[in-house]
């Protein structure tokens, strides 16, 4: 099943990520999930940005068989004739304007529409946001509410494993793991960006250490947010120099243009979830030539 960039290679990915998660509110998601029939149910999924919503989606989907996936609008244009009308998932991430004839046809059933957003429709209707026929609809969903990871400290270091595999088996590398003091360090921090900026923080220390066993100083090193990208740079590359300084025609240069270049394509694909065009854009280079990188370096 992908998972945007990174693949998981588990075979029944909702039992797999079911052991993942130990907090009281996602075991009962996890739960909730289970005894729903996925006859014409209506989900609506929120938690603040970067919480695990796209996750739990595919937990949904895992319990389908071979869903149909539309997302709204763009697939409302497309040629269904493949699709069996009933194993139809609708997915809706930009509430806003949304026409939701879809969900009322008579002629049409579905397995489930799920409806996805940082914040409760309440508040998205009373703020204008959706209309009052979406308001209306909602109202008969199955709310699935993610807390903060903040608030789920039982799900941080799990969940920090969970991603070490990800990247692992994205970048076909052996797995690193996290010594005691990475996984203090980890509780410890704040993570206003929750899991999405956990996970940026692993793959960021997976590309640049060496080792197998990742500190809290590799996941967080010696500087904070604020510090420049120079200054990063600096640090990691000085540490570098030491190391290549009692060796001759090293190749210094080209190594470290090529694992630059890499880790930042691997960034730029992981946060637009794979969307080439938007990470070109990110990046600031042609769409084709970040195309010809990522086949250089055989990231698709």
């Amino acid at each position: 099943m992908k998972l945007g960039v990174l693949e998981i290679k588990h075979s029944n990915f909702p039992l797999y990520l079911a052991k993942v998660y130990k907090s009281p509110p996602m075991r009962q998601i996890l739960e909730d999930i289970k005894k729903l029939s996925f006859e014409n149910e209506i989900f609506f999924l929120y938690g603040e940005k970067g919480t695990e919503k796209d996750y739990v989606v595919k937990i949904i989907l895992g319990y389908m068989n071979q869903p149909d996936v539309m997302a709204i609008p763009e697939d409302l244009n497309k040629k269904m004739s493949s699709f069996k009308q009933k194993n139809i998932v609708y997915i809706v991430k930009n509430l806003e304007n949304i026409d939701t004839a879809f969900l009322f046809n008579p002629e049409k059933c579905f397995k489930c529409a799920i409806f996805i957003s940082d914040c409760d429709y309440e508040q998205l209707y009373k703020n204008g946001i959706i209309t009052f026929e979406l308001y209306e609809a909602l109202l008969n969903s199955k709310k699935l509410y993610i807390p903060p990871l903040r608030e789920r400290k039982q799900d941080i270091i799990p969940l920090a494993n969970f991603f070490l595999q990800e990247i692992s088996e994205f970048l076909k590398l052996p797995k690193k793991e996290l010594s005691k003091d990475a996984q203090d360090a980890l509780l410890d921090y704040s993570w206003t960006e929750n899991a999405y900026q956990l996970k940026q923080c692993l793959a960021k220390a997976f590309l640049l250490t060496r080792h197998q066993r990742l500190t809290s100083k590799d996941l967080f090193g010696e500087y904070n947010d604020q510090f420049s990208i120079r200054n990063f740079l600096e640090l990691k590359l000085g540490n570098l120099l030491k190391e290549f300084a009692n060796i001759g025609n090293s190749n210094l240069y080209e190594t470290v243009i090529q694992e630059v270049e890499k880790a930042l394509f691997i960034l730029a694909i992981n946060e637009t979830g794979g969307n080439q065009v938007k990470a070109a854009k990110i990046l600031g280079i042609n769409r084709n030539t970040l195309n010809k990188k990522l086949k250089y370096y055989s990231l698709i």
